[in-house]
């Protein structure tokens, strides 16, 4: 009734206030009708009395004006004086101050740093000029059952679309491609794209030096020219200014520099495009496509990836219809038998960062949760201090001080708090973002360009003021409900311990139950990494493997020389067991699709299947098991009739019921060519290790092209890595070599993003559970010196010390048990965040909940025990004496 009667009266005085500012209006407006009157009976126009009119009224307003001055001057000298007494009153208490400053500073810290990746990743714009208006071009058949973003469309058709569409400004193709660049008397591999004249104009990007490639270097004879990037620039010629009259030896051919990109632009990179090259990190030279009449007219084939540049004003949409309508025309000029191409439009950042983009802002999600317990803690530290001011607050307002002053008092400190945490989070915020960076999966785009820029920094700064009212608005408003003049005069304070102590209690049990909902988060990815980790890839970690790619100089006779010769060589030496070549590694994105038959099954049309061309020891040094028949051999070369080795997956799918081995598959394209099943294999991971085996079709070749190196030895990888390396510079000293990594480093690396979400989201979790458990600490033991007198008192009655430890242990037994039913009910719908980040696990794991439970009960527990153990050692006598 009391509150009732405060909000009537509040009301009530809104309601008078406004009814007088009406009633000043209404005698401004009639003391200026009057003098109005008196100046026009003087003889004065209509106007000219009303100027006058408002003039000679002009000294009451300068009066309002003066106070409405003095009322601003007066509210700055408040506000000040708060920040000087705020100031006085935390430099008292420097243990509560640190202690505070550093909570909040953690969290802040913590949610600034991936709110800069999140900034990186998904707000910042991409360095390509109005990147909304980019768009990927795709052309897919839905006769071939595989991903869209698979078919750039035929150069042919490229064209044609260039000509015929109206809903593009640009529009450009890339061909990704992998160079020997021979510089300094050294021969390193080095990451270009293939373009045609319209790729800078496509993405608007500027050279720093020199110029772009235009249409007229891709004419056949004026191609040797090359555009490099910044960071090539940098590290080859040391950023010498003549660059322009450089040139770069790619495959052992010349190209004349004619430009230097900016910084930052490197497109494109890594994980730019879907299915781009894996050996790929970010593009280092541009150089012309320069496409023969043939290849420019060819629509049997698909080209690289295709960008375009929508028209101010052109919806996806509509290019989409645009483009379907040209492309239902073009379908009919492919062969009959490879027709069905339709249109696809991708909008390009969502490509680009789509299946990273719901990652991000689950750790932003988590983050903001470990920033939410911050504040609770901060809050429960700042509602002990208010309970120890009490007598304090309570002569302030003797004195004269309004509610509304403690209150701003109040708030004033918990924003000097909240700004110094603010600065300090952003050295939290640095290192934490260091870490990160050291983290990086390699697969998340730009991740490596987040930094503290300007939009972080104003992040930091609205968060931190924002942690300034969550932390100490319960405080204000709880002192706001305790009359201060009464408890100064019966010198009482059991109200308002209890009042603070439900309020810190309420706290506790929010914060128990937000850490719950992270740790059933990081335990379900926990669990789908272990399940991840223990797939069975199918083949040996140990095996080193390297890429090999001959320049264009080696004639095919020279190649295949290049490669016996090689084979020969590492399987001479010390420890090698086998020596195997494959055109496509397990885990390396590189998938061959092939069109097949397989005899006595009924096919379906266009069937599809995974194909890799393999040397006869390829299985063996890559320890796949042989299940079935037996492997290739070299002898199997000068057979006439094709062979074919199978995994499991192909065989219990296409000859179930019946023996593989003796079987024949067709995988001609135009002819009826069959070849006979000679062994059948153990399943190995090619695409991912999270899909299940696909059917694969291995078929023989006499010697290893490039592609890739199998080597499988007992000597330690490092060692063998140096011998691959000296083997290959003495058949070859101008043959850069590529990644030389074990396949238990690429398996790692193809894990690696859910190893980053799952350690990120971890670490959270632990963060909030320690400070939780701080933060229920810090309860019991303010709650112990509260009830000093209290235990005393039992303790003076006979309660034994085992009692006064139970007392305590059991309220917080009581928390912790409200905490985990509230944090179980909350994560039951909170886990449907995360079900697309979990393998082999449902998003309500009994395992992972009563670890979460336990885990939390006991270290909770061990929390409360010192305050427990401190209230037991309460001297009765002392306690009654001092109380």
């Amino acid at each position: 009734m009391a509150r009732l009667r405060r909000i009537v009266a509040k009301l009530r005085n809104l309601v008078a206030n406004k009814r007088a500012e009406e009633n000043l209006a209404r005698e401004v407006a009639s003391h200026l009708t009057l003098l109005t009157d008196d100046f026009e009976r003087s003889g004065m126009s209509h106007e000219e009395a009303l100027l006058a009119a408002r003039r000679a009224y002009g000294g009451v307003e300068q009066a309002k004006q003066a106070h409405r001055d003095e009322r601003s001057l007066l509210c700055i000298q408040q506000a000040m004086q708060d920040l000087r007494y705020g100031l006085r009153t935390l430099s008292r208490s420097p243990g509560f101050t640190i202690t505070a400053v550093l909570t909040l500073a953690l969290g802040i810290g913590a949610c600034t740093a991936i709110f800069s990746l999140v900034n990186a990743v998904l707000i910042r714009s991409l360095p390509y000029g109005d990147a909304d208006r980019l768009v990927y071009l795709y052309t897919p058949n839905p006769r071939f059952k595989m991903p869209p973003e698979m078919f750039g469309p035929a150069y042919g058709d490229l064209y044609d679309l260039k000509k015929q569409s109206n809903s593009f400004q640009d529009m450009t193709s890339i061909d990704q491609s992998v160079f020997s660049l021979a510089s300094q008397g050294a021969t390193e591999r080095v990451s270009a794209a293939r373009v045609d004249g319209d790729f800078f104009s496509t993405f608007q990007a500027v050279p720093e030096i020199g110029r772009t490639i235009k249409p007229a270097d891709n004419q056949l004879g004026r191609e040797n020219v090359a555009v490099i990037s910044h960071a090539l620039w940098q590290a080859m010629l040391g950023s010498a200014a003549d660059v322009l009259h450089h040139s770069l030896v790619l495959d052992g051919k010349s190209y004349q520099i004619i430009g230097v990109m900016s910084q930052g632009f490197e497109y494109p990179n890594a994980s730019d495009l879907p299915y781009g090259d894996p050996q790929f990190k970010s593009t280092q030279v541009w150089i012309p496509l320069a496409l023969t009449p043939h290849q420019m007219s060819d629509r049997d084939n698909s080209s690289g990836d295709a960008v375009a540049r929508l028209k101010p004003g052109v919806s996806i949409a509509q290019a989409q219809a645009e483009l379907s309508t040209i492309m239902a025309r073009l379908d009919k000029l492919h062969d009959p038998q490879m027709q069905g191409w339709g249109a696809l439009v991708e909008n390009f950042v969502d490509s680009t960062v789509g299946n990273v983009r719901s990652l991000l802002w689950l750790l932003l999600g988590a983050v903001s949760l470990v920033l939410l317990i911050a504040c609770s803690n901060a809050a429960n530290l700042m509602l002990a201090r208010a309970a120890s001011r009490m007598r304090e607050l309570g002569v302030r307002v003797a004195l004269g001080a309004g509610r509304n002053r403690i209150i701003r008092q109040l708030l004033t400190e918990a924003m000097l708090i909240g700004v110094a945490a603010g600065a300090i989070g952003v050295g939290f915020a640095f290192l934490f973002l260091r870490i990160l960076l050291h983290l990086d999966p390699g697969n998340i785009p730009r991740l490596r360009e987040a930094s503290l820029d300007m939009r972080v920094l104003l992040f930091t700064i609205a968060v931190s003021l924002l942690t300034s009212v969550l932390t100490g608005i319960l405080p204000a408003l709880t002192v706001s409900r305790v009359n201060l003049t009464d408890f100064l005069a019966t010198a009482g304070n059991r109200s308002v311990a209890g009042t603070h102590g439900r309020t810190q209690s309420a706290l506790i049990v929010i914060e128990s139950a937000l850490v719950v909902v992270l740790l059933a988060g990081a335990g379900l990815l926990i669990r789908s990494y272990i399940n991840v980790q223990s797939v069975d890839t199918g083949f040996s970690q140990s095996t080193v493997t390297t890429s090999i790619q001959l320049d264009a100089h080696y004639s095919q006779p020279q190649r295949a020389e290049f490669y016996r010769n090689l084979f020969a060589k590492l399987s001479e030496l010390p420890g090698v067991m086998a020596v195997g070549g494959i055109n496509a590694l397990p885990l390396s994105n590189s998938e061959t699709l092939r069109l097949f038959q397989v005899e006595g099954y009924a096919n379906e049309k266009d069937q599809l299947v995974q194909g890799r061309w393999v040397t006869p020891r390829y299985f063996s040094a890559m320890a796949i098991p042989l299940l079935a028949g037996r492997f290739f051999t070299n002898d199997d070369n000068s057979r006439t009739e094709d062979l074919a080795i199978v995994n499991q997956a192909f065989a219990n799918k296409y000859f179930a019921n019946r023996d593989p081995v003796g079987g024949r598959v067709n995988t001609d394209d135009h002819h009826v060519r069959w070849s006979t099943v000679i062994g059948v294999i153990g399943d190995v991971h090619h695409t991912s290790l999270e899909e299940a085996p696909a059917p694969q079709i291995y078929s023989p070749v006499a010697a290893a092209d490039d592609g890739y190196i199998a080597v499988r030895s007992v000597l330690p990888p490092k060692a063998l890595a140096a011998e691959i390396r000296s083997t290959l510079h003495s058949i070859d000293p101008n043959l850069a070599t590529g990644d030389i990594q074990t396949m238990g480093e690429l398996e790692s690396a193809a894990s690696a993003r859910r190893r980053f979400q799952t350690l990120l989201l971890s670490v959270f979790a632990g963060i909030a559970m320690f400070l939780a458990l701080v933060g229920l600490h810090g309860l019991m033991a303010y709650s112990v010196s509260r009830r000093t007198r209290e235990v005393g008192i039992r303790m003076a009655l006979g309660a034994q010390r085992t009692d006064v430890m139970l007392l305590v242990l059991k309220k917080a037994a009581l928390l912790l048990a409200l905490g985990l039913v509230s944090g179980l009910v909350a994560s039951w719908f909170a886990t449907r965040v995360i079900q697309a980040f979990l393998f082999g696990v449902g998003r309500h794991d009994p395992t992972t909940i009563l670890a979460v439970c336990a885990l939390l009960a006991v270290f909770g527990l061990i929390a409360a025990i010192v305050p427990a153990r401190r209230a037991a050692s309460i001297n009765p006598m002392q306690a009654l004496r001092t109380e």
